[in-house]
């Protein structure tokens, strides 16, 4: 399965630039449930969320799309996100698409699920996940956690 895993505000607010992790709250739960989810998996990320992490995250395999290929032997890079997805799609292999906005944007016609951890309230920042209304997404299930909602979107029929 191809799926979005993101932490979003009552805004669809997910990034802040001057944070030391690149978001703009510091939520100890979600971040738990991020590396449960995510542990031993696949994860996706653009160049950009790879340097605000600043290393590959422990214990799973990451691919950086970058158009400017670099080098990192700690991390698979790719320059096409399109081919990342269909090669999982076919395998039937799990991918977690794990940011930025513009890795977001370009996947949603493409996943499966959207995993969306709402942290309550509203914070400040700059960067917001993408309008996802018009991509046939139901909301399926929300799991409650202390400091967050999970909500578990999946691509309906079209």
């Amino acid at each position: 399965m191809i799926s979005i895993i993101v932490a979003m505000d009552d805004n669809r607010l997910i990034g802040k630039k001057d944070s030391s992790n690149g978001m703009p709250w510091d939520n100890k739960e979600d971040l738990k449930h991020f590396k449960d989810t995510t542990i031993h998996q696949t994860i996706l990320m653009g160049y950009t969320t790879y340097q605000a992490i600043g290393r590959p995250l422990p214990h799973r395999h990451t691919i950086v799309v970058s158009f400017e290929p670099f080098e990192d032997e700690r991390v698979e890079v790719r320059t096409s996100l399109e081919e990342v997805i269909q090669e999982y799609k076919e395998s039937g292999k799990d991918l977690f698409i794990s940011g930025g906005a513009s890795i977001y944007k370009q996947s949603l016609p493409f996943v499966d699920q959207l995993l969306i951890s709402k942290i309550k309230g509203t914070h400040v920042g700059e960067t917001y996940f993408p309008d996802f209304e018009d991509y046939g997404f139901v909301l399926k299930e929300v799991k409650p956690f202390e400091t967050f909602d999970l909500e578990i979107y999946q691509r309906g029929a079209q």
